[in-house]
């Protein structure tokens, strides 16, 4: 055995690796991502068919996230851990829904103190003309979800604030 032969060896699955990845993230979003359907016959989220993703999403950098056209209306869903409903901020506005959130933990001990601050921030453009009055949004067990219902006619309201159940 030559002395980079191991090193070799471990490369080459690294690469093999990568590929698999590769070619499983272009099955899911590859260049056909714009596709309503899915060739299963299941409708893809909105997310998928081109709004607003993040990359990072899957890779545990960002909160996970969908929307879902669920023909009257979209429902958005994101996990969002270790906030209070206070710490979130939910706004439509301009065809998007405006995600904020803001906590700071104070972890302390005899020998020291540190705080913590965590902040998501997200910017959904909604696919549709979207009833602002009726939107509901609500967050359990670190899930929140929010019901865009959608307008049948071409009306336009500027924003709105929403509140969380």
């Amino acid at each position: 055995m030559r002395p980079f032969d191991e090193m070799d060896r471990m490369f080459r699955e690294m690469d093999r690796t990568f590929d698999q990845l590769r070619s499983t993230w272009l099955q899911e979003f590859g260049p056909s991502h714009g596709d309503e359907e899915r060739p299963d016959g299941r409708r893809r989220p909105a997310l998928e068919a081109g709004a607003d993703w993040n990359a990072s999403a899957g890779f545990g950098l960002e909160p996970a996230a969908t929307l879902e056209d669920e023909g009257d209306a979209y429902v958005y869903v994101m996990d969002l851990p270790g906030f209070e409903t206070a710490d979130i901020d939910l706004r439509f506005h301009d065809g998007a829904l405006s995600i904020r959130a803001h906590a700071d933990v104070d972890e302390r001990t005899d020998a020291h103190r540190a705080v913590r601050s965590r902040r998501v921030s997200r910017r959904v453009p909604v696919p549709a003309e979207i009833a602002v009055e009726e939107i509901a949004a609500s967050y359990h067990n670190g899930v929140l979800e929010v019901t865009l219902p959608v307008v049948d006619d071409d009306r336009r309201e500027p924003g709105h604030r929403i509140d969380l159940e």
